[in-house]
């Protein structure tokens, strides 16, 4: 998809982080907006940052967990732009702990938000882009954890490699009816976000590790997305110089 300019696009997660980077990005390039969010009175606080830009955005609080509401957020895409182009499925949490020791509703609130929100995001919004009949793209934000499993977050690690493989999926079964809508999975190294971090974590403040070395700003991990829907990358690594630990995990499995 070359031409942005006009096109609407859909972000979940897009209050802060990553989500909110690409937001800007799509804005950037004069797209049209629909962002999601759960926390409803940060993602007002951004939409109106950016209608005031003169951005034409519809804000939607949105539980990307529950399959209704994201059925919500399409009904309310279509009733305010009549149609949409991108999809991008980047809501995400995080959860720390021993694999044995974390709660099973730990377990169930990160699988329930990183995948079945990326599910959800598919099920409700690919229909729409394949019957509009124009050019289309699917982006879902993963992580480096989706392919280089990280000791400590046990289910954010499982949640990405899912989403890893339900992209690598939707975009072999697009390929074969020939659709008009490509997909890019997203996976980011250490980026500045709050994610993980407390609602009340001061908003001018430094989150821990963003001085780590090789941390990316969200507005350059939005600028690899745009280029990746420009040019159809079904695999965005943000930081390359990590791909050489996906080579050596993938090494190790089919050692004999």
């Amino acid at each position: 998809m070359r031409e942005l300019r006009d096109r609407v696009a859909v972000v979940t997660g897009a209050a802060s982080g990553i989500g909110l980077g690409i937001a800007e990005a799509f804005a950037a390039e004069g797209m049209r907006l629909v962002l999601a969010d759960i926390d409803g009175d940060r993602l007002e606080e951004e939409a109106r940052r950016l209608r005031s830009a003169g951005v034409q955005v519809e804000a939607v609080e949105t539980d990307v967990g529950d399959a209704e509401a994201v059925q919500a957020l399409a009904d309310a895409t279509i009733a305010r732009f009549g149609v949409v182009h991108i999809i991008c499925n980047n809501a995400g949490i995080i959860r720390w702990g021993r694999t044995w020791d974390l709660s099973l509703v730990d377990w169930d609130a990160v699988l329930r938000v990183n995948l079945l929100g990326v599910v959800h995001g598919v099920r409700s919004f690919v229909p729409l882009l394949l019957a509009s009949g124009e050019e289309g793209h699917v982006i879902n934000v993963a992580s480096m954890a989706a392919v280089v499993p990280v000791p400590g977050i046990s289910p954010y690690s499982v949640s990405k490699h899912g989403v890893l493989a339900l992209s690598e999926v939707l975009h072999a079964e697009l390929l074969e009816t020939n659709a008009p809508v490509g997909v890019s999975i997203v996976m980011p190294g250490r980026v500045r976000t709050r994610l993980g971090l407390p609602k009340d974590f001061p908003a001018d403040s430094e989150p821990p590790g963003s001085a780590e070395p090789g941390a990316l700003e969200p507005a350059e991990v939005a600028s690899q997305v745009i280029d990746a829907v420009r040019h159809g990358r079904l695999h965005v690594f943000t930081h390359p110089e990590r791909v050489a630990e996906v080579r050596l995990r993938f090494a190790r499995i089919v050692e004999p």
